[in-house]
């Protein structure tokens, strides 16, 4: 279970990564784009620490950004908060977060 784990968030930071980087060719430069590939990769980089309390607390505050980021993004670009998408976005964050808290030791 661990390794679907790591699984999961590695492809949680590249998605983001990803789209970070395609709005970024498509908007041109922003830097709020730039802080979704820089939180991604931020993600990526969590996933090699070995103390599972620094690397939690690490997952907390990087998710956090994330979701910092996400929210001023749906305001900027369509001037709404869709509450749904960001309760499934922390719903899942919680579950990465109690899945690392259970599976990694």
């Amino acid at each position: 279970m661990a390794i679907v784990t790591y699984v999961l968030i590695g492809l949680y930071a590249g998605l983001t990564g990803l789209a970070g980087v395609i709005q970024w060719k498509e908007k041109d430069y922003k830097v709020r784009s730039l802080l979704f590939v820089i939180t991604a990769v931020s993600l990526l980089a969590v996933l090699w620490i070995p103390d599972v309390n620094t690397m939690l607390f690490l997952l907390v505050t990087v998710f956090i950004i994330l979701h910092i980021l996400a929210v001023t993004e749906g305001l900027k670009r369509n001037g709404v908060l869709h509450y749904r998408h960001h309760a499934i976005r922390l719903a899942f964050h919680i579950g990465l977060i109690f899945l690392v808290f259970k599976y990694i030791n």
